[in-house]
């Protein structure tokens, strides 16, 4: 079997690494290529940003045999495209985070990165048909290259227990910057917390095991 073919669209290799630290307790490393889209933006964070990783990845995508396709940047940027040229199934991270979280509890909620990401759901989570179901999403207020360390671990543990306490039974984390602290955001809050990388890579590997069956 082909590999699942998980791209990061920005060009930022740590990012990259930290997705494939997080997808590799939920499906086997033989199983999965993680890449960096060389040409993307370095983070994405804006709009413009979303609309100029799309083009890159694609290429990368094209260049690529998969079993699956995971494009792990939060805002999906390029899902549908991709979807209608490659013959593989396609999976965005964003959206097969939330689908998870739903499975597990009615009200969900979103730590997102920057004071941009949210309203960029919201229009995103509204075409899916899923808005109903999101509660809050917050934003750290930090850059995507800007959440590690004591003090981005406390900013993001604020914004989940205000998201909590706007209702939220289950949080999801709006960016894979945040995939490092996700198991010590959990027991903090003592909710399920959804790494989206994790969701997809997991979802992949189901579809593709259901093919077999």
């Amino acid at each position: 079997m082909d590999p699942i073919v998980v791209i990061n669209p920005n060009s930022t290799v740590r990012i990259s690494d930290q997705i494939a630290a997080a997808i590799e307790p939920v499906v086997p490393p033989a199983l999965v290529r993680v890449l960096t889209s060389t040409g993307g933006p370095i983070a994405i964070e804006s709009d413009q940003d979303v609309l100029d990783a799309v083009e890159p990845m694609i290429e990368l995508a094209q260049s690529q045999q998969a079993s699956a396709f995971v494009v792990a940047c939060f805002s999906d940027p390029g899902v549908d495209e991709l979807r209608s040229t490659v013959d593989a199934p396609c999976f965005g991270i964003a959206e097969c985070a939330v689908l998870t979280a739903m499975a597990q509890a009615r009200k969900v909620g979103i730590v997102s990165s920057v004071d941009a990401s949210p309203g960029r759901h919201e229009r995103y989570w509204r075409r899916l048909g899923l808005s109903g179901r999101i509660v809050s999403d917050l934003s750290i207020g930090r850059g995507v290259l800007d959440l590690e360390g004591p003090e981005a671990f406390a900013d993001a543990l604020a914004t989940a227990r205000a998201v909590v306490a706007a209702g939220a039974e289950v949080v999801v984390l709006g960016c894979t910057g945040l995939s490092h602290v996700r198991s010590s955001l959990e027991l903090a809050l003592r909710v399920p917390v959804v790494d989206p990388s994790q969701a997809a890579a997991s979802m992949a590997l189901s579809v593709l095991k259901s093919k077999e069956a």
